[in-house]
């Protein structure tokens, strides 16, 4: 396969003709730039050479491009399309008078000619999915790179800057270098208003800090525009309706002379004119008069099929027709009042609102003006969703490569506005098969099975007492979340079930943040059938300070927890920087701390309950920094802490922390790394078991780029982990226990390479890891590994083979 890269890469190496215009592109270069960034300037350049094979000045991609043109015949191609059209025309006149059937035809024939299409314009297999077309250099095309960097720099305060290029010829590829000359760059100086209108003055200089002008700072032509959209907003949102960027005009002095002590810069003044949209510059400012809310019935049924319901609540007017909501709801989440000046973002704040409670598919927002031309009567329209709703899937469960897939099953069902007051009621029963090694270590693949069941009742506003939190948190999309669930594991060394109940807050006070919290979170698991010679197994990991055992017993574990996430991504469109923060804090048994007879109680009910107190703090920092279009460097830090006071002076086993895994340090298998210098805890079979640990600490670097598209893009990835779990209390081993001391040497460190399949939907991801340093051994481990057993796992180094879906972080 390398041969035939190889020699398809030579064979694109020649082009069809030695003139100038039939050289391919080779790379490009930007020099003689000091202040503005390489990766700005390259972002101006559309033009991409084509792809090499590991730096090499071989081209396979090219030519799989140049294989595919030998059977390619384009007329032949197009000649299929033009038989496809008369194909399509003569069916569809002999069905004219058959709707039904001439639907069919219409979406059958339209599958038939796309794909004819892409083959007559992008080429066969061979040159539209594996390979890639030549790319040529065309002096035009970088005659105009040249001066869109030249305007950039321009628009940046670079008035004198001067772009020129300079072509290299190396074999049959031009490389393009660009010179930049940037000159003296240009500051603002000084930024001033002139206002006619007295009161818009105000609210312009009561936000001043929030100006995108700002004085000594360097000229940029997007500045301007962002200072127009903060103007048209402010105003906007003090009832000036009419106004908009278009009113807001710039003069930029430029024959001021130079007040600055540095000679390297040039200033300017720059007067920002705001002209109000009326002839005498006053401006209006709108006053609501009115708002009205009105359902509307399903689209394509007449309101005469249904009776009118009308009504007023603390000023608003509703109308329902077909189904009815409750109104001090809905009042609490219409932001535009009678009697306050016309602002925009109570309008969008309102649509918003709305439209996140699930309940409408389409939320509208016109108005119309009054007979005095200064007020207006708002109107609100929406069209409901399905009341019911029911939704199924199927799928395979995937365990990491230590298992077969097995079969699930999911059906959902939803009830929309179950008591009129915009509430949902969800329930969701879900079973699944997974074919699963046995956790003895024996060689046989055994069958486990999970049925489960959730229920919850999500109601669009904050239940507390009084209800005096719902208008102060109206706006921030509050919800309550009122869950109660039950779950049946039975695998072959036991049987395992778990009744929860919860009740979560959760609030977005804006885009980027999100609150939850939940003040009441209990669960009760307990553990039945215990295979004798599994109980065996927990018995004798018990004795060596594994305490595996606690996580079988029956247990109560109630808890409060709190979390905060802060997240820049951008949910679509092109990767920016951006950043991700999660802290989580949970406080277990604090409820018998304060009512301490309520254990007895429990017990009552519940026979031989085993109760936890304990806090645990968990935060998980990520940075995001684009490079390119397609790649982009991720860094990661996650760290974590427990510790439990209660009588046990154990946690449940689900709160521990564990390292190792597609999530984590992916050259360990999950869960088994750590704690500390320990080595694996194994079996009489050489099995592995898992390491749970009380303190947690990893970051991840990693490099993600583009290979390929095929029926998706196809990722690559580079990374390098880092980190370990330890234990903090005192009845630990020395190996297993944090101490400053040894901490560096119990740094666990993996790297490796990642393919990731993202068909937009999910994203398929494959991570290969291998060990660099061992903190078990306590030395470096990259020499150990063994390319004629990569996969052996009997080895101290092997290569690990990571599922996942979705990105690991």
């Amino acid at each position: 396969m390398l041969i035939f890269l190889v020699f398809t890469g030579l064979l694109s190496c020649a082009p069809k003709s030695t003139t100038n215009k039939n050289y391919y592109l080779g790379t490009s270069s930007i020099k003689g730039n000091r202040i503005v960034n390489d990766s700005e300037l390259d972002g101006l350049i559309p033009q991409k050479p084509n792809r090499r094979l590991l730096g090499l000045p071989v081209f396979p991609y090219v030519g799989l491009y140049r294989f595919g043109e030998i059977f390619y015949n384009r007329e032949e191609k197009q000649r299929k399309v033009i038989e496809v059209t008369q194909n399509y025309q003569k069916e569809s006149r002999i069905h004219e008078n058959d709707p039904k059937k001439l639907g069919r035809i219409q979406r059958r024939y339209a599958k038939k000619l796309e794909k004819a299409q892409i083959r007559a314009t992008q080429g066969n297999f061979w040159m539209r999915v594996l390979g890639e077309m030549p790319v040529y250099y065309q002096q035009d095309e970088v005659v105009q790179n040249a001066e869109k960097m030249q305007r950039y720099l321009y628009n940046n305060g670079f008035f004198e800057a001067k772009v020129s290029f300079k072509p290299d010829t190396i074999f049959n590829r031009i490389r393009v270098n660009y010179l930049v000359t940037e000159n003296k760059p240009t500051i603002i100086r000084d930024v001033y208003y002139q206002v006619k209108n007295y009161f818009a003055d105000s609210i312009i200089n009561a936000n001043s800090k929030t100006a995108a002008l700002i004085g000594k700072k360097r000229y940029d032509g997007d500045a301007f525009e962002e200072e127009r959209i903060r103007i048209e907003t402010l105003l906007r949102n003090q009832g000036y309706m009419e106004f908009s960027r278009q009113n807001v005009s710039y003069l930029v002095n430029d024959t001021i002379t130079n007040v600055l002590t540095d000679s390297s810069f040039k200033s300017v003044d720059v007067n920002v004119n705001v002209e109000m949209p009326v002839k005498d510059n006053k401006g209006v400012r709108y006053k609501i008069n009115s708002v009205q809310f009105e359902v509307l019935p399903p689209v394509g049924i007449p309101d005469s099929l249904f009776a009118r319901d009308t009504s007023t609540f603390n000023g608003i007017r509703y109308s329902f027709v077909d189904k009815k909501f409750s109104r001090k709801i809905l009042d609490s989440k219409i932001q535009v009042r009678p009697g306050d000046y016309y602002s925009q973002d109570k309008e969008r704040g309102t649509q918003q609102q709305l439209s996140l409670t699930d309940q409408f598919d389409f939320v509208n927002y016109s108005y119309t003006l009054d007979s005095s031309g200064a007020g207006i009567n708002s109107y609100f329209k929406v069209i409901p969703l399905e009341k019911y709703q029911i939704s199924t899937d199927v799928g395979l469960n995937v365990i990491q490569l230590q298992g077969a897939p097995g079969p699930f099953a999911s059906l959902s069902y939803k009830i929309r506005n179950v008591f009129n007051g915009l509430e949902n009621f969800e329930a969701n029963v879900r079973g699944g098969i997974e074919l699963v090694p046995g956790f003895l270590g024996d060689q046989d693949i055994y069958r486990s099975e999970e049925i489960g069941l959730n229920t919850s009742l999500i109601f669009p506003r904050l239940l507390t007492p009084g209800n005096f939190l719902q208008r102060r948190t109206s706006k921030y999309n509050p919800r309550t979340q009122v869950g109660v669930g039950y779950n049946y594991v039975n695998r072959p060394e036991y049987t395992r079930t778990n009744l929860k109940m919860a009740m979560t807050y959760s609030w977005q006070p804006t885009s980027k943040t999100l609150f939850n919290l939940s003040l009441v979170d209990l669960n009760i698991l307990n553990t039945q059938n215990i295979r004798p010679d599994f109980q065996n197994l927990l018995d004798t990991l018990f004795l060596q300070g594994n305490n595996l055992i606690n996580s079988f017993n029956k247990s109560f574990v109630s808890d409060i927890n709190a979390n905060f996430i802060y997240n820049t991504n951008a949910l679509m469109g092109r990767q920016k920087k951006a950043t991700y923060f999660r802290v989580a804090l949970e406080s277990g048994g604090t409820s018998l701390n304060v009512l301490p007879k309520q254990q007895d109680l429990i017990r009552s009910v519940f026979k031989d309950l085993q109760f936890y107190k304990y806090l645990r703090l968990n935060a998980d920092y990520r940075r995001y920094w684009p490079v390119g279009k397609r790649s982009a460097f991720v860094a990661r830090v996650n760290t974590g802490a427990i510790y439990s006071y209660g009588d046990s002076k154990v946690p449940p086993y689900e709160k521990y922390f564990f390292a190792g895994g597609s999530n984590s340090l992916r050259a360990w298998l999950p869960r088994r790394l750590g704690p500390g210098s320990s080595p694996p805890r194994k079996t009489f079979n050489n099995l592995t078991i898992e390491s749970p640990g009380e303190f947690l600490l990893e970051g991840n670097l990693e490099w993600r780029g583009y290979l390929a598209n095929f029926f998706g893009d196809i990722n690559y990835a580079l990374f390098l982990d880092a980190g370990n779990v330890w234990n903090l209390n005192s009845t630990a081993a020395a190996s297993q226990k944090f101490d400053a001391q040894s901490f560096g040497r119990e740094i666990a460190v993996g790297t490796g390479f990642g393919i990731r399949y993202d068909l937009s939907f999910f994203i398929l991801r494959f991570d290969f890891g291998i060990k660099v340093y061992d903190p078990a051994v306590q030395k470096f481990v990259l020499d150990e590994l063994q390319f004629k057993r990569l996969f052996n796992r009997t080895q101290s180094n092997f290569l690990n083979i990571n599922l996942g879906v979705g990105y690991p972080f």
